[in-house]
C-alpha cells in the first residue's frame, strides 16, 4: 500500500492537511473576537466620556483604572496619567476606602476637589461573587452651586404650586357668610331666613331683585350653609362674555370642537362646580340654545361638552339670578318657560334698600370699618340726606357713595360737601313743559347753570368745596361762573 507524504508546514514540522486548516480557522475566530472585544471596549469608553456625569473607576486599592473626560476636565488632568494614582491624589480626603471596607455605597454626598470646584457625588462599591473589587465615583451634578441652583428652583415651584393650590381654594370658594348679610329690617330677616331654609335642600335657587340689592352675597351665604359648602363654588356672570363663547364657557369643550379650540379641550364652569354649586348672575342674558341645554343637565345630571359625543355624570347645585322680568322675557319668546318653571320652585325675592331705610345707619358703619375708618362720623345733614335719598342703585350705590364720601373728607366727619349733588337734592330736574322752541343746546346749559347753583349753595358759597362736589377744577368753575353771569365768592 503506498504512504502518503505529509506536508510541511511554516518549517515548525509536518502536520496533516486536516489538522493546518483548523488551525487557521481557529486563529481567524480569535482574532475577530479580539476585535469585536476591543470595539465594544472602544464603544463603552466612548460613551463614558460623552455622559454629563464624571465617572472614575478604582480597584479595591483605590487605585484608578479609569477616568472619563468630565472627570478628567473636573480635575483639570490628563485621564491616561491619572490611570494607576492613588484617588487620593485628587481627593485627599476620599472616602472610598471607608466604602470599600464596608460595601455600604454614599449617594449624593458633598465632595471638594483639589481645584476651587465642589462637587455632588456618589460612591458605589462594585461586587463581583460577593467580594468587592472596586468603586465607582460619580458626580451626580458637576458643580455644588448647580445642586443649590436646583434646590432653590424645586423651593420656588413648590411655593407656586402651592399658591395656585391656594388660588383656586380662593377662586371656588364662598367668600361671604349670612353674617355678612347686614340689616335688620323686617324684610331683610325674612329673606335671610327663607335662604337659609333652602340651603338645607338641593334644589335649583332663583334670586330676583333690582341690580345692587346682593343677589350674589345671598348666593355665596346659601352655598356656604349647605351640605356642599366643602365643593367648589364657581360663579359666571352670564352678561359679560359674548354670546357666541357662553356655550364653550359654560359646558366646557373637546379638541377640534371649534377653530381656535385650544388642544386638549377644556372643562367648562358646569363640570369644575362637580360635587359644589354653580351661580349663574344675569341668567336671562343666556341664549335659547344653552337654556335649552342647561335644563337637560339640571334633569338627566349628564354633562356633554361642546363638539364632543360622550357624556359623562355630572353632580352640582344651580343657583341663578337677574334683575329683569323672566315672565316678561317668556311672552318675548327670549327664555324659556320650561326652564323658568324649574327655577321657579325656590325663588328668593331680595327687596331694595329704598324699601328697607332703617338698614342705611347699619350699612354706613359697616362700609366705614371695612374702609379702616369706623371713627368716623355723619353729620346730621348728611344723615338726613342718605336717609331721604331713594337710592336707585341700592347698597352698591351706597358703598360707592361712602368710599368716594371718605376720599374727599380730610376729618372725621361726613359732611354734605363730601356727597355728589343728586343726594342731598334729589328732585333736581328740569323744567321741560316751557317754549317748545326751545333748544336742546338752550335746555343742557339751563341744567348746567341749575346744578352749578346748587353745589354752590351746598358748599356755603365756598368755590373750592363746590368745584370738589362737581369734580371739576376751580379755574373750570369760574370760567363757567362767568360763562352764566353768576356772581362767584372769592372764598
Amino acid at each position: 500500500m503506498k504512504k502518503t507524504s505529509p506536508k510541511k508546514v511554516n518549517g515548525l514540522g509536518y502536520r496533516d492537511s486536516s489538522f493546518s486548516s483548523d488551525h487557521h480557522q481557529t486563529q481567524k475566530n480569535g482574532a475577530h473576537n479580539m476585535e469585536e472585544m476591543l470595539q465594544s471596549i472602544n464603544f463603552l469608553r466612548f460613551v463614558l466620556d460623552n455622559v454629563y456625569s464624571g465617572i472614575i473607576v478604582c480597584n479595591e486599592h483605590s487605585q484608578i483604572i479609569f477616568m472619563n473626560k468630565v472627570y478628567a476636565e473636573l480635575l483639570k488632568t490628563d485621564p491616561q496619567e491619572a490611570v494607576g494614582k492613588n484617588i487620593k491624589e485628587y481627593f485627599p480626603g476620599s472616602r472610598l476606602s471607608h466604602v470599600i471596607a464596608t460595601g455600604i455605597p454614599e449617594l449624593g454626598q458633598r465632595c471638594s476637589l483639589k481645584t476651587e470646584a465642589v462637587l455632588l457625588v456618589n460612591r458605589i462599591p462594585l461586587k463581583y461573587d460577593g467580594k468587592i473589587v472596586g468603586v465607582i465615583l460619580q458626580t451626580v451634578l458637576r458643580d455644588y452651586k448647580d445642586f443649590t441652583d436646583l434646590v432653590r428652583k424645586l423651593n420656588m415651584l413648590e411655593k407656586k404650586v402651592k399658591h395656585h393650590e391656594m388660588a383656586l381654594e380662593t377662586i371656588f370658594s364662598p367668600k361671604y357668610n349670612f353674617d355678612s348679610i347686614i340689616g335688620e329690617s323686617q324684610q331683610i330677616k325674612e329673606i335671610k331666613l327663607l335662604a337659609q331654609k333652602y340651603a338645607r335642600a338641593d334644589s335649583p335657587i332663583l334670586i330676583l331683585g333690582p341690580t345692587g340689592t346682593g343677589k350674589e352675597l345671598f348666593a355665596h351665604a346659601i352655598h356656604a350653609a349647605s351640605n356642599r359648602n366643602l365643593g367648589p363654588f364657581v360663579c359666571l356672570n352670564c352678561a359679560t362674555v359674548p354670546k357666541d363663547l357662553l356655550e364653550s364657557e359654560l359646558f366646557g369643550y373637546e379638541e377640534g370642537a371649534f377653530t381656535g379650540a385650544k388642544k386638549g379641550g377644556k372643562p367648562g364652569l358646569i363640570e369644575l362646580a362637580h360635587g359644589g354649586t354653580l351661580y349663574l348672575d344675569e341668567i336671562g342674558e343666556l341664549p335659547l340654545a344653552a337654556q335649552a341645554k342647561l335644563l337637560r343637565i339640571i334633569e338627566d345630571k349628564v354633562l356633554t361638552k361642546v363638539g364632543g359625543i360622550r357624556s359623562s355624570e355630572i353632580d352640582f347645585r344651580l343657583i341663578a339670578a337677574t334683575n329683569r322680568d323672566l315672565q316678561e322675557m317668556i311672552q318675548r319668546g327670549e327664555f324659556r318657560r320650561d326652564l323658568f318653571y324649574r327655577l321657579n320652585t325656590m325663588i328668593l325675592n331680595i327687596p331694595p334698600l329704598g324699601k328697607r331705610p332703617e338698614d342705611i345707619p347699619l350699612l354706613i358703619n359697616h362700609f366705614l370699618k371695612a374702609a379702616g375708618r369706623p371713627e368716623c362720623r355723619l353729620h346730621k345733614e348728611t344723615q338726613e340726606a342718605l336717609g331721604h335719598y331713594h337710592w336707585p342703585g341700592n347698597v352698591r350705590e351706597l358703598k360707592n357713595i361712602i368710599e368716594r364720601a371718605l376720599s374727599l373728607c380730610e376729618k372725621d366727619e361726613l359732611n354734605l360737601e363730601h356727597l355728589p349733588v343728586e343726594i342731598f337734592k334729589p328732585n333736581l330736574t328740569i323744567n321741560m313743559s316751557g317754549n317748545s322752541d326751545t333748544s336742546l343746546s338752550q335746555k343742557m346749559s339751563n341744567f348746567e347753570k341749575t346744578l352749578l347753583l346748587n353745589a354752590f349753595q351746598a358748599a356755603q358759597g365756598n368755590m373750592s368745596k363746590t368745584a370738589k362736589l362737581l369734580g371739576i377744577s376751580r379755574s373750570v368753575l369760574y370760567e363757567k361762573f362767568q360763562k352764566y353771569s353768576l356772581a362767584p365768592s372769592k372764598k
